[in-house]
């Protein structure tokens, strides 16, 4: 006779134990809620003595904007970070693509702002490890290595069907990243733009200091950015079409970092490669919705965009701060599944949605245009930001607060 998997009865039950799915399982903790955390893979941890290894750093980073930092404060992720592995970022640096290498078009700086700084470049296998190092110390319920099976509504509950467990919650939450089960599941469509471009990302160790400037030039349906990291190394994002990134990637990794230091105009001097290269072709997936009854996307299950802008990671701790922001101020007699609550959560977040969607494509296109005059409108607009002290303010706002 077959044996039924135990039930487990919870407020909130997540998907996906990425970075936007562990935080919200800490912060949905915090409030004092019963969180059941799910994943298909095992967890991760990295091995001991990781700390003090130079030699290795993840190529996969994130810049993180100082709103994202003070929220990791608050949740007491930051302090399990090594300040060792941190690297400030002090100002941006952006060039356009007529514009000569030696100066940039535009220069933002934090003491512009009178802010210490812009924000933080982390590793995001350091910044995994300190959320696990967090959620062991909750309540919340760990089930990894455990590929959800099946999702079905109850009335006001969700059930959740996993290899050795049922789970039954007030709200499932997806944040199973790009290609996401839950959103499938729930038969949610996807708006998507391919940008036709593939990202090549990894490390260099610079000749020269570099000061902690995120530097970043815009060509022809291109972008390249070198982003500060310690031990005087950088990291590379480079946005090229998929043909043209092909060639690339045969490049041994020295005729690379010559090819990047060369196309960079050579700020940093010589660059040395301390990294494998990764790539990941780029497309921007939209979810039709993000709130369904009993039913929420987060992350890049709700919104994927373009790495350009560097937000995707902040723009997902944002989905999970306002959905925290909005359950904290829920009176107990409303379930956390309804239908109305979590459409005005959907609503909050539209804004800050549309405004990336609009930077990201709106920054491609411009730059994608071979003709002059579209080369000389971005260049002339950067130049009218550089001299105007408010603009330059809005956008470290706009930057620092993701």
């Amino acid at each position: 006779m077959a044996v039924e998997n135990p039930l487990i009865k919870t407020d909130v039950a997540i998907v996906g134990a990425g970075l936007v799915g562990l935080t919200a399982a800490i912060a949905l903790s915090r409030l004092g809620k019963k969180v059941v955390l799910n994943d298909a893979k095992p967890a991760q941890s990295l091995p001991a003595g990781w700390i003090s290894d130079v030699a290795h750093w993840d190529a996969r980073i994130y810049a993180l904007t100082n709103q994202t930092v003070n929220w990791l404060r608050e949740l007491g992720v930051w302090s399990r970070l090594p300040a060792s592995r941190l690297n400030p970022i002090a100002a941006m640096h952006l060039w356009s693509p007529t514009h000569h290498h030696a100066t940039p078009s535009l220069s933002l700086s934090a003491d512009e702002a009178h802010l210490p700084e812009m924000g933080y470049i982390v590793e995001s296998q350091a910044l995994i490890h300190a959320c696990w190092q967090v959620l062991a110390e909750s309540e919340v319920t760990v089930i990894t290595d455990a590929p959800a099976q099946s999702l079905q509504h109850c009335g006001h509950m969700v059930r959740l069907s996993l290899p050795q467990h049922e789970v039954e919650a007030s709200l499932l939450l997806g944040a199973d990243g790009a290609r996401s089960w839950v959103r499938s599941q729930c038969a949610v469509g996807v708006q998507q733009v391919d940008f036709a471009q593939t990202a090549l990302v990894t490390n260099f160790k610079a000749e020269r200091p570099h000061g902690n400037i995120a530097r970043q030039w815009f060509g022809e349906h291109e972008t390249l950015a070198l982003l500060p990291m310690p031990q005087q190394q950088v990291s590379l994002v480079w946005a090229l079409p998929h043909a043209v990134a092909k060639q690339k990637q045969v490049l041994s990794a020295e005729a690379l970092a010559v090819e990047v230091a060369e196309r960079s105009g050579q700020p940093l001097g010589q660059l040395t490669p301390s990294g494998p290269v990764l790539a990941f072709p780029l497309m921007q997936n939209t979810a039709d919705t993000m709130a369904l009854p009993q039913v929420m996307l987060l992350g890049d299950a709700a919104h994927q965009v373009h790495p350009m802008a560097g937000q995707g990671v902040n723009l997902g701790f944002q989905d999970v701060q306002a959905l925290c922001a909005q359950v904290a101020e829920l009176p107990a007699v409303r379930p956390l599944g309804d239908a109305r609550f979590l459409r005005h959560v959907m609503r909050t977040r539209q804004p800050d949605i549309l405004k990336m969607h609009a930077l990201t494509r709106g920054l491609d296109a411009l730059f994608a245009r071979p003709q002059a005059v579209w080369t000389h409108a971005a260049l002339l607009g950067l130049r009218g930001v550089e001299n105007s002290a408010m603009l330059k303010r809005f956008l470290i706002r706009a930057a620092t607060q993701g």
